[in-house]
């Protein structure tokens, strides 16, 4: 018989989605920036601002980092301006001589409020649109000198759930675990990464676990499965499911009080309330109505969360053990057997093979989102997860129990042992996976083209394993062929590229030369001494143009290829040639007047565009970054006058 609610909850989803697309689109194409009491109108130079910490703060090696809500700012006269909209604080560590801010705290702040950057590179990671997916429009640097504590919130509910996690934190470190083991046990209960080494960060990376480390709806499930498992002797009759979903409520939002809410954890929370609400109604609850239903609720109070990644991969991983995982047991053999020994080895190898399948369905799932954005697939995912993650619920049960027994010195010191054992185990694993060969690969080429035919491609499979029929496999495999083909297609367009790229790297220069999957970086002697400082604003153009060996070239070397030759700043590339010119050599004595095709200036050399016209026959003029704003704006409008094609890397 079919459940009567279903076609109500369908109705209503409906109702929603149509209310919401008309105040989503409003929310999304009318930034909360262009409110006319949004901070952002009165930023100058700098500015005094009353603001109010909006999220526990993060700390990292020299900074610590506050999402405060801004409440009142100071223009450039000294007129302060009641205003709202979020601004991420950078505090510096390195003189910290009071404590740290906490969630709540009302604070008066003198510092710089400036955009974040943004794709200032080719195929750079753009983090003014990640900030501004969160709320965020401005950032700021401050020194501890430029805060003054207002008002301490030392009677709200977050100031008391602050106090109580960093006093678990105490407890945790008066253990004896070692400070890895204690950094893990942190980032498993609490969510606190602060002390994690970047070791074992690392490894967790590069075994495809990292998710253990974030408090997220993995440890939310864990515990939710705890009290499950705890409460299981009560039976699965009405009465019996309303008091085990009480009980789970209350639980998992304490679970997410103490990781310090989170947005992650929020979301889980939520995520998992609706489940236990449907559970709560119904023998068989439809897990699909409540996850749709969370995620509506989230997006109508946040329509940017589907921009989210961590949005989108929690609903992913979820959305893919509920819809695969039926399919893929279905696989598995009937148990037949009845004798005792024989029926116990069978249901021991069903667990075994959901566990397995339950890591290869979320696997699936999230696969096209971590190959689209973070560009890198964990090989070895399946043993890991097969075997650390189950092992995690009991590890997270033994922390808590330590955690909470910590007034009894012989039990806290047994218990500490048994989770240094437990942790040192877990560290054996993931260290052993991590060093297989070629665990982690990473610089994975992935467009919006691939991600969308990876996507279907799941999908289809999802539905082949579910209908057991042959055509929506048939399209999988299709689907297959398409982005082999898509794939090598553009990898052959990479083979046989010529192209350069001048990068907007601030005082420093530098321009890369793409020979088909070959790519030379030509650079200040600063920046070829260290190449990997500048890796965030070029490892992305570097990977999106397939470039599988660099060869850093500092600008004054003296080298011969066969599509390129540098010699005393003259550069020829693929039939091209290059002149950079600074203060050093602004002057040519020759009284040839040589053809160049790019011209770059650098170091702001004395020179207008019409001297350089008389020293050179140029056809297009490149202005790195590294010149001054002055001799930038001078550049510019000369070119204009002159009609001389020009580039301007800012």
């Amino acid at each position: 018989m079919r459940n009567p609610l279903v076609p109500v909850v369908l109705l209503l989803i409906v109702v929603i989605l149509l209310c919401e697309l008309p105040f989503g689109w409003v929310s999304c194409c009318f930034a909360p920036e262009r409110s006319p009491q949004h901070y952002s109108h009165y930023v100058s130079e700098q500015n005094w601002m009353r603001i109010r910490v909006a999220e526990t703060p993060s700390q990292h090696q020299r900074t610590v980092h506050l999402v405060a809500e801004v409440l009142e700012i100071a223009d450039s006269n000294g007129t302060p301006h009641d205003c709202h909209g979020k601004l991420l604080v950078y505090l510096m560590k390195d003189s910290l001589s009071t404590s740290v801010p906490d969630y709540g705290d009302e604070l008066l702040l003198l510092a710089s409020p400036r955009l974040p950057s943004a794709d200032d590179n080719p195929h750079q990671f753009n983090y003014r649109r990640h900030l501004h997916n969160k709320g965020i429009s401005h950032t700021a640097f401050a020194s501890p000198s430029a805060i003054r504590l207002l008002q301490h919130d030392s009677h709200g509910l977050m100031s008391a759930v602050s106090m109580l996690r960093q006093r678990l934190v105490q407890v945790i470190r008066l253990s004896s675990l070692t400070p890895a083991q204690q950094g893990i046990a942190e980032a498993l209960f609490l969510g606190w990464d602060d002390d994690l080494a970047p070791e074992t960060q690392s490894q967790f990376r590069q075994a495809g676990i990292t998710h253990l480390l974030c408090v997220s709806g993995l440890h939310v499930g864990i515990v939710a499965l705890l009290v499950g498992y705890l409460l299981s002797f009560i039976g699965n009759h009405r009465r019996g499911r309303i008091v085990k979903g009480c009980v789970t409520l209350l639980v998992i939002w304490s679970f997410v009080l103490l990781t310090g809410m989170a947005p992650g954890t929020m979301r889980a929370g939520l995520m998992f309330s609706f489940i236990t609400v449907g559970r709560m109604a119904f023998s068989r609850p439809p897990t699909l109505n409540a996850l749709a239903a969370s995620a509506l609720v989230l997006l109508v109070a946040n329509p940017l969360l589907l921009f989210d990644v961590g949005f989108q991969l929690s609903y992913a991983a979820v959305l893919g053990i509920v819809l695969l995982m039926p399919g893929f047991q279905s696989l598995l053999p009937a148990i037949t057997s009845d004798e005792g020994w024989r029926r116990k080895a069978q249901l021991l190898l069903h667990k075994v093979a959901s566990l397995f399948f339950v890591s290869l369905s979320a696997q699936l799932a999230t696969t096209p989102f971590i190959l689209f954005y973070f560009h890198q697939f964990p090989v070895y995912f399946l043993i890991a997860n097969m075997v650390v993650v189950p092992f995690a619920g009991l590890l997270l049960g033994s922390v808590i129990l330590m955690v909470a027994l910590a007034w009894w010195p012989a039990v806290f010191a047994l218990l500490g042992g048994v989770v240094s054992a437990e942790i040192a185990a877990t560290e054996w694993v993931t260290s052993l996976v991590a060093r297989l060969p070629h665990a982690l690969i990473q610089d994975i080429w992935f467009d919006p083209w691939m991600f969308v035919l990876t996507l279907a491609m799941t999908l289809l499979v999802g539905f082949a394993l579910v209908r057991r029929s042959w055509r929506p496999l048939s399209a999988a495999l299709a689907s297959a062929v398409v982005l082999a083909a898509y794939a090598r297609v553009v990898e052959s367009r990479f083979a046989a590229q010529s192209h350069f790229d001048v990068y907007r790297l601030g005082n420093r220069t530098a321009v890369e030369f793409f020979a088909g999957h070959q790519s030379y970086l030509l650079c200040d002697s600063t920046v070829a001494a260290h190449p990997e400082a500048i890796n965030y604003q070029t490892s992305g153009n570097r990977r999106y143009r397939q470039a599988h060996a660099t060869t850093v070239l500092p600008l004054d070397t003296l080298f011969s290829d066969d599509r390129l030759m540098v010699a005393d700043r003259w550069v020829s590339f693929d039939g091209r040639t290059f002149r950079i010119v600074d203060r050093s050599n602004c002057r040519q004595h020759s009284m040839a007047r040589p053809h160049v095709d790019y011209l770059l200036l650098r170091e702001s050399p004395y020179l207008t565009v019409g001297e350089l016209q008389q020293q050179y026959d140029f056809d297009t003029l490149l202005i790195a970054s590294q010149n001054s704003q002055r001799r930038r704006s001078a550049w510019r409008a000369q070119c204009d006058s002159l009609d001389v094609p020009y580039i301007d890397c800012r």
